[in-house]
C-alpha cells in the first residue's frame, strides 16, 4: 500500500531525475557561478547581464518549444533539454571570454526553459486530478531539498577540490586564495555538468507522455484564444521580474552584506532551499484551507513583508531568517498557481500555455537581473528588496483580478471543433 498519495512509479522516476538535476544545475552551480564570474574580473553589472541572458533563449524559443512538446511528448523535450544544460557549461569553462559566457548562459537558459515548460504538463499527465496538488508538492520537496544539498556542498566543493588535488601549474592567482580561483570554481561547475548527465538515467526509463488528443485535433494557432491565454500568464511576468531581482544575487548579498565565506554562503542558501522544500509539504494544506486562488494571494502577500525586512536586515541571523521566510513562502506560488492557471486552459493547450508562462518568466527575469546588477552598483540591497516586496504585492493584485471568475470547462473545445471542420 502506498504511503504517499498519488506517488506511482513513473512519478517517482521523474522525481529522481528532477532531484539529481537540481543538485547540479540549481544547487552546486548557483552557489559558485557568480563567484566564478567575479574571479574572472567581472563586476555586478556584467554579472546581472550574464544572469539575465540565461533567460533570453527561453523567451524567444519558449512558445516553439511548447508547440513541439505538444507534438512529440514532454519526456523527449526534457531529455534533450537536460543534455543541452550539461553541455552548455563547457564553453564557459574552456573559453571564458564575455561573448562565450553570454552564449553559454543563453544555451543554458534555453535548456532550463524547456524543462520548466514540459515539467508541469508532464506531472499532471503522470497522476490523477485528485493527486495533482500532491504531485506538485512532491516535486517541490524533491527539487528544493536536493537544491539545498547542492548548495551546501557547492560552497565547500572548491576548497575540497583544491585540498584533494591542488592547483595545477599556472592556475594560481596572486590576488586570490586557491579556492577562489577560476580553476577551483570551474572544476566545481564541471561537477554540475556531470550531475546533469547522471540525471538522464531515471528519465530514460520513463514512457513518453504524448498529448491526449490526436494530432489532427490539436488546435491550430489561429484557434488558440490568445488574449485570455496571455492574460492568465501575466502574473508570471511580474513574478519572474521579482525572481530575477533576487535568485541570481542571494550569494552576492550574503557575501557583501555580512562578509560570509563561500562555504558559509552555501550553507545559508542550503537552509533557504531546504525550507522551500519543507514548506512545499504544506501545499495541499494551503489549497484546502484557502482554495487555490486565495492561497496564491495570501502566500504572495506574506512573502512581500519578509522581503522588505530582508532588505533592512543588519544582523546575519535575522537576515537568514527573513531570507528563509521570503524565499520559501514565495515559492509556494509555483505549486499552487500553476494548477490554478491550467484549470482555465484547455488540456490540449497545456504545453503551449506553459510555454507562454516560461516566455513571460524569462522576459521578466532578464529585465530584472540586468537591472539588478546596476541597482547593486549604484544603490544597495535595501532598495532592491524593497522593489521585490512591491512586486509581490502587485503579483497578488493581478492574480485577484485575473482569476476572479471561475474557469470554464474545456474553453477552447468549440474553437478546436470549428478548426477541425
Amino acid at each position: 500500500m502506498r504511503t504517499l498519495r498519488g506517488l506511482n512509479r513513473p512519478l517517482a522516476l521523474f522525481l529522481w531525475h528532477s532531484a539529481i538535476f537540481h543538485v547540479g544545475a540549481l544547487g552546486v552551480a548557483d552557489v559558485v557561478l557568480n563567484f566564478y564570474f567575479v574571479s574572472l574580473g567581472y563586476g555586478s553589472e556584467v554579472i546581472g547581464l550574464l544572469q539575465g541572458i540565461s533567460r533570453v533563449g527561453g523567451a524567444f524559443l519558449g512558445i516553439p518549444i511548447g508547440i513541439f512538446a505538444d507534438r512529440v511528448g514532454a519526456r523527449r523535450v526534457i531529455v534533450a533539454a537536460t543534455l543541452l544544460a550539461a553541455l552548455s557549461y563547457l564553453p564557459m569553462l574552456l573559453v571564458p571570454t564575455l561573448p562565450v559566457l553570454l552564449l553559454s548562459r543563453a544555451l543554458f537558459g534555453i535548456a532550463l526553459s524547456a524543462t520548466f515548460i514540459a515539467a508541469a504538463p508532464f506531472l499532471i499527465a503522470l497522476v490523477e486530478r485528485q493527486h495533482q496538488a500532491h504531485a506538485f508538492g512532491y516535486y517541490q520537496i524533491a527539487t528544493l531539498t536536493m537544491t539545498a544539498f547542492g548548495s551546501l556542498i557547492g560552497g565547500a566543493l572548491p576548497r575540497w577540490l583544491i585540498e584533494a588535488f591542488g592547483l595545477p601549474e599556472g592556475a594560481a592567482r596572486p590576488d586570490l586564495a586557491a579556492a577562489q580561483t577560476p580553476f577551483a570554481y570551474g572544476a566545481t561547475i564541471l561537477i554540475s555538468a556531470a550531475l546533469c548527465l547522471v540525471s538522464l538515467l531515471p528519465l530514460l526509463r520513463l514512457p513518453n507522455v504524448r498529448p491526449e488528443r490526436p494530432k489532427t485535433l490539436l488546435p491550430p494557432l489561429r484557434a488558440v484564444p490568445w488574449r485570455p491565454t496571455l492574460l492568465l500568464a501575466l502574473p508570471i511576468l511580474i513574478f519572474g521580474f521579482s525572481a530575477g531581482l533576487t535568485f541570481p544575487f542571494y550569494n552576492l548579498f550574503f557575501r557583501t552584506r555580512f562578509s560570509l565565506a563561500d562555504d558559509e554562503v552555501g550553507a545559508v542558501l542550503s537552509v533557504g532551499w531546504l525550507m522551500m522544500g519543507v514548506i512545499g509539504v504544506t501545499t495541499p494544506w494551503w489549497e484546502r484551507r484557502f482554495g487555490r486562488l486565495r492561497a496564491t494571494i495570501v502566500t504572495t502577500c506574506l512573502s512581500a513583508g519578509a522581503f522588505a525586512a530582508l532588505g533592512l536586515a543588519e544582523a546575519v541571523l535575522f537576515g537568514v531568517l527573513m531570507f528563509v521566510i521570503a524565499a520559501s513562502v514565495r515559492n509556494l506560488l509555483v505549486p499552487i498557481y500553476e494548477p490554478l492557471r491550467l484549470e482555465y486552459i484547455d488540456r490540449s493547450l497545456h504545453n503551449l500555455s506553459s510555454a507562454i508562462g516560461s516566455v513571460f518568466w524569462s522576459v521578466g527575469w532578464f529585465l530584472a537581473s540586468s537591472l539588478g546588477g546596476i541597482l547593486q552598483r549604484d544603490f544597495n540591497f535595501a532598495l532592491l528588496f524593497g522593489v521585490v516586496a512591491a512586486l509581490q504585492l502587485l503579483t497578488a493584485l493581478s492574480v485577484a483580478l485575473i482569476f476572479r471568475k471561475p474557469p470554464q470547462a474545456e474553453p477552447t473545445a468549440h474553437a478546436v471543433a470549428q478548426a477541425a471542420d
